[in-house]
């Protein structure tokens, strides 16, 4: 255990730049900025489209309720909650969420939160392992 230990500390690695990091591939992306090919938001790709593409996800998203101006110049992010009532497991996620939207908020962006499959081992007969790829 000691030699790992030591292996570990004599080995350090570099602090990341602060204004770039490196994907695994090796291609550098800005950091804190959006990860896009054409130096744009992908959000403004999907909502900003003057396409039957674009107006479907605009009339889509202002049936919702969100305002063309809320839009505008923010990239929209999306929170994927699995909170359930039933699911004991996941009660947590409810404030979870609200709070990453505060977050997002904070931060200039505009959250979405969409619900996705909850797996409850009380509920799921046989095995919730036949479910765990949703």
């Amino acid at each position: 255990m000691r030699q790992v230990r030591s292996a570990i500390s004599t080995t350090p690695t570099p602090p990341p730049s602060a204004s770039t990091l490196t994907r695994p591939g090796g291609r550098a992306y800005p950091r804190g900025g959006v990860i896009s090919e054409n130096g744009g938001l992908r959000s403004t790709r999907w909502f900003g489209a003057h396409d039957l593409s674009g107006f479907i996800h605009r009339a889509s998203i202002h049936a919702e309720g969100i305002s063309r101006s809320a839009l505008a110049g923010r990239p929209v992010i999306g929170i994927c909650n699995s909170w359930s009532e039933l699911v004991h497991c996941n009660l947590h996620f409810r404030s979870l969420a609200e709070s990453v939207k505060r977050g997002i908020l904070q931060a200039g962006g505009l959250p979405l939160e969409f619900p996705t499959i909850s797996l409850g081992e009380n509920l799921m007969k046989p095995t919730t392992m036949l479910f765990r790829n949703l």
